[in-house]
């Protein structure tokens, strides 16, 4: 059993233990000064240390790989895990739960000098981020068609939320056609057409579905997110994107489960 001894510091002990314990695993070296192992144990305390050290090391690591497959399919396994265990080193977990572990990691990708060959990398990391959270995301009723309708000239100046389970990303790459040419069975084969894209992630039941938009679509759905009514957005729009343009972009994204209804509009 490792254990740290009694504290009489002005701060208070667990805090102590829980930071000098995490700068050890941070910094790969020796155990954290104060730490005594089980006197009757067979092993010493370095040896101990450094196997919990590997395993949580390890763990983290795994941990990457299952968010990022598909970063980890671009680069092979060798250079992910390899890159994996330096972003470890930097980036402990912030919270209890691994789920969202990883969050930092496209920021990661993108001061990465040996990532700097694939410009588009942390680009599709920020995709299967974004898959990840829409995954995990919490519920809420979701405004149909139907319920938009019914509000009728109220429906104008009414903000709508996007729903929680909804990201965007916009990629001066064609990160979506890279993903969806990495994800999967897919062989990775095929020309890819270099151009910008910009996506919507969402969730339909238990699947998170990935669909390109085009620029005004983007800028329509960022602005419904900022809580902007339709009318609003209207008079924001260049001539040449108002009118039937703006009204067909939105209702083929209202058909989608995306936007969530205003609370004082729920039942």
């Amino acid at each position: 059993m490792l254990s740290l001894p009694r504290w009489r510091g002005s701060r208070p002990l667990l805090e102590v233990q829980q930071t000098s314990f995490a700068t050890a695993l941070r910094l790969q070296d020796a155990p954290p000064a104060g730490l005594t192992g089980d006197p009757q144990g067979t092993h010493p305390l370095a040896r101990r240390f450094a196997v919990y050290l590997n395993n949580v090391h390890h763990g983290l690591v795994q941990a990457l790989a299952d968010a990022y497959p598909v970063v980890q399919r671009l680069v092979g396994e060798e250079f992910f895990f390899a890159m994996a265990r330096l972003y470890v080193a930097e980036n402990l977990p912030r919270a209890r739960s691994l789920t969202h572990y990883g969050d930092r990691f496209p920021a990661f990708l993108y001061r990465f000098p040996p990532a700097r060959s694939l410009p588009y990398l942390a680009d599709v990391a920020r995709l299967e981020r974004a898959a990840l959270e829409v995954l995990h995301a919490a519920d809420a009723p979701v405004a149909t068609p139907e319920q938009l309708l019914a509000l009728g000239e109220a429906l104008a100046e009414t903000p709508l939320p996007l729903h929680p389970a909804v990201r965007l990303v916009a990629s001066r790459y064609p990160a979506l056609d890279i993903h969806a040419a990495n994800s999967g069975d897919s062989n990775g084969g095929g020309e890819i057409e270099d151009r910008p894209q910009s996506v919507l992630i969402y969730r339909v039941g238990p699947a998170v579905r990935l669909t390109g938009i085009d620029p005004t679509e983007l800028q329509l759905l960022r602005r419904l997110k900022a809580g902007w009514p339709l009318a609003r957005i209207a008079m924001s729009c260049p001539p040449q994107h108002a009118g039937e343009g703006l009204v067909a972009r939105f209702q083929r994204l209202a058909a989608l489960p995306i936007l969530a209804l205003p609370e004082e509009y729920r039942s």
